[in-house]
């Protein structure tokens, strides 16, 4: 009788492996299908996604596939936290910002584990644009919107001189554009007010 039971809890635990295997697989298999198609499904969802249209000229070593092919360079600054002017005490912003660089060579300097002048440059800009905000401006959706578009021109500015390079002016002079500024965009990934 013990053996008979033995054999049925063997033959039952088989069972189960085998279905959860049989389910992971089919999961498994129907994500792969899918991620072909993850593209944004709705309007909605297209029209919250970065306009990068003015930058679709612009040749990416990752798109080309080739040899030493790496995406852009991101620094991601997190865990920022501001002081915020408000009638209560103790109210701040927390947020965490993410900034692509189009110059990948500024980007490695930026982005390095050693203390860099780039990176030292970027935090002060950072924070010299999102200290002295109200609570009330630091929740304005606008408001974000017009401090990322600060911090990006404040940094293009900054390095704008990275374009003047004898590579970058003859490759300008032959396609008749202005040299690219070396900051590609920045993005808000978290922003969170507590007062």
């Amino acid at each position: 009788m013990k053996k008979k039971i033995l054999m049925a809890v063997v033959a039952l635990i088989v069972l189960g492996v085998l279905g959860g295997g049989v389910i992971f697989a089919m999961k498994w298999f129907a994500a792969q299908k899918a991620a072909p198609a993850a593209a944004p499904a709705t309007p909605a969802a297209a029209a919250t996604a970065p306009d990068t249209s003015a930058d679709d000229d612009e040749e990416d070593p990752a798109a080309a596939g080739g040899e030493g092919a790496v995406g852009p360079q991101v620094l991601v600054l997190s865990h920022i936290i501001v002081n915020l002017e408000s009638e209560r005490k103790n109210a701040f912003l927390k947020c965490d910002i993410s900034i692509l660089f189009r110059d990948q060579e500024l980007g490695k300097l930026a982005s390095s584990d050693k203390p860099t002048p780039e990176n030292s440059i970027i935090r002060a800009i950072v924070l010299e644009a999102l200290s002295g905000k109200k609570v009330e401006e630091a929740a304005d959706l606008e408001t974000r919107e017009s401090i990322r578009q600060e911090i990006k021109d404040k940094l293009n500015e900054k390095f704008a001189s990275r374009n003047r390079t004898k590579e970058a002016l003859e490759k300008a002079k032959k396609t008749g554009k202005p040299p690219k500024p070396p900051i590609k965009d920045v993005l808000v990934v978290d922003w969170a007010i507590q007062q």
